[in-house]
């Protein structure tokens, strides 16, 4: 474990064929548009502050942002709340499920609304602030790049945990390596939610999965199609409120459903 910070300067593993000299040269291209897809049920709690904490940092980059919402069936007050944040963040865009969709509903939405806003990336974040804000930047540049699927990692230097017990750290490691194992594309983290990928790749995707297992599933999907990919260290950290149901599930269930998609490969 590590302690929290943004590292510098930005470790990566890529699959572009001249991504060494790119490295070394102060890129000049514009960044491409996009938009964080934040997926919530019963968020209530840190809504506003997730909200209105990325919009802060996003509506001062030189590039067209916005967020994409999806209050996936909240019995709470969620909904309410998102709608009364459209007045401080203009671009903020609200997608709502009446039913409970899960999260990979929820993605797939965000991801297809994406797509008719004419964004160029999707950039999933989880809606509790668990995910520091200043990583973005480190995502933009690999969108400067080109890069099709890029990924937040834990497991590579300048990478890790931050109040997260032992127990959940090392059932996750060992749960990447084998996705690793079976998938061997050039990433560590496959089960790390944050993530930004090329609108015209993940807005065709299919959620046959409801839970946290849809990002093997994605992931399953993506690399038939992707050519490109690359990773940026992060710190993960514990959430900032409690009281929702959105939180990782380690079940027999989850297991079972990651697993399905390692023995498909």
């Amino acid at each position: 474990m590590q302690n929290p910070g943004i590292p510098q300067p930005m470790t990566k593993t890529t699959h572009h064929a001249d991504s060494a000299l790119a490295s070394t040269l102060p890129s000049t291209k514009p960044i491409p548009s996009f938009c964080v897809v934040l997926p919530m049920y019963n968020e209530e709690a840190c809504a506003a502050q997730c909200v209105t904490t990325i919009f802060e940092h996003i509506s001062k980059m030189k590039t067209r942002t916005a967020i994409i919402c999806v209050n996936d069936g909240s019995k709470d007050r969620t909904g309410e709340i998102l709608e009364n944040l459209k007045a401080k963040a203009p671009t903020l865009i609200v997608e709502t499920h009446s039913v409970n969709q899960g999260y990979g509903g929820a993605n797939v939405t965000g991801a297809k609304r994406a797509a008719t806003e004419g964004f160029d990336y999707v950039l999933f974040m989880d809606g509790d602030l668990t995910q520091r804000v200043e990583y973005i930047d480190l995502f933009a540049e690999e969108m400067r790049q080109g890069t099709e699927f890029i990924k937040a990692t834990r497991y590579s230097k300048g990478g890790g945990v931050d109040g997260v017990p032992f127990k959940r750290w090392f059932v996750s490691y060992v749960g990447n390596l084998l996705a690793w194992m079976f998938f061997r594309l050039p990433i560590r983290d496959y089960t790390n939610g944050f993530r930004a990928i090329r609108t015209d790749l993940v807005s065709n995707l299919t959620a046959k999965e409801r839970g946290f297992a849809y990002l093997i599933e994605e992931i399953y999907q993506i690399s038939k199609v992707a050519k490109t990919y690359a990773e940026i260290p992060y710190i993960l950290t514990v959430r900032v409120a409690d009281g929702s149901t959105s939180k990782f599930n380690y079940s027999f269930r989850t297991y079972y459903n990651y697993l399905k998609y390692l023995v498909k490969k």
